[in-house]
């Protein structure tokens, strides 16, 4: 038992330890960035889950495939927003890269 109690500890500590020395603390524009990116990929999910159900049962998914494109046009403005107070070059790519994305899906559902 102690062994088990050792090793759980040691490996508390270099989880802990590499999460101190390894993991760079983001900054608030990085965290609504991640946020934005992390909400446009699930659109994208129930996207394909529309389309799956639609080949499956032959349901009308109209209102879903609207109900993402909507999802993705407002996050699209939460983008510009964000991208109008950030001055870091990194996140600037990062944010051209899924307004790109972005701008892609919309242009495809239209």
């Amino acid at each position: 038992m102690k062994k088990i109690l050792g090793l759980a500890v040691i490996i508390a500590i270099g989880y802990l330890s590499y999460n101190h020395f390894f993991n760079k603390p983001i900054s608030p524009d990085e965290s609504d960035f991640r946020r934005i990116e992390d909400a446009y990929d699930s659109a994208l999910s129930r996207y394909g889950q529309s389309n799956r159900m639609f080949a499956v049962s032959g349901m009308d998914i109209t209102a879903d495939i609207q109900d993402v494109a909507n999802t993705v046009e407002r996050l699209k403005k939460e983008l510009a927003d964000l991208k109008g107070r950030v001055a870091d070059d990194e996140l600037l790519q990062k944010i051209a890269g899924l307004e790109s994305k972005m701008d892609k899906f919309l242009s495809d559902k239209r």
